[in-house]
């Protein structure tokens, strides 16, 4: 079971916060991720580890964003603008592992709810919407969260 410290590290969120915030980007967000929002906006799992490929390559979220006034780079907000930085149109990062890569959620119809690794090395920057470095982590939020472990063996 997955814990989450620092929780609402800059203040709780407000349902009427979360419905700006869709409106702005122009798409709900998937009901077990606002869920987390309104409960934590914002923290650190324990355990924090993923399989990016299993038994192959891994990572650990380092931290989840969160809709608040604190630290641009920590706020959902800084990642929905214009500035998306390489992130595709069609996700956005719930969190990042600490070393500039990505842990985003697919908004779009075909893949909505899914959560992704965005590989800041390997995805072209210039070319957001390459396919090329992201890899599917999990069908939902809730299950990334459940897929977490406390180390790699």
């Amino acid at each position: 079971m997955t814990v989450i410290i620092d929780a609402n590290p800059f203040g709780s969120l407000s349902q009427e916060k979360l419905d700006e915030f869709e409106r702005q980007i122009r798409t709900p967000l998937p009901r077990d991720y606002k869920n987390f929002l309104l409960q934590y906006n914002g923290g650190r799992p324990i355990p924090s580890f993923f399989w990016i490929k299993p038994i192959e390559d891994g990572s650990s979220i380092f931290q989840f964003y969160g809709l608040h006034d604190g630290p641009a780079h920590l706020s959902l907000e800084t990642y929905a603008g214009e500035e998306r930085y390489g992130i595709p149109a069609s996700m956005i990062p719930l969190g990042d592992n600490g070393i500039g890569d990505f842990i985003c959620v697919d908004l779009s119809s075909a893949h909505f709810g899914e959560v992704y690794f965005l590989d800041h090395e390997m995805h072209p920057f210039y070319n957001p919407e390459s396919a090329e470095g992201i890899t599917k982590l999990a069908n939902s939020f809730s299950e990334f969260l459940f897929l977490l472990l406390d180390s790699p063996s």
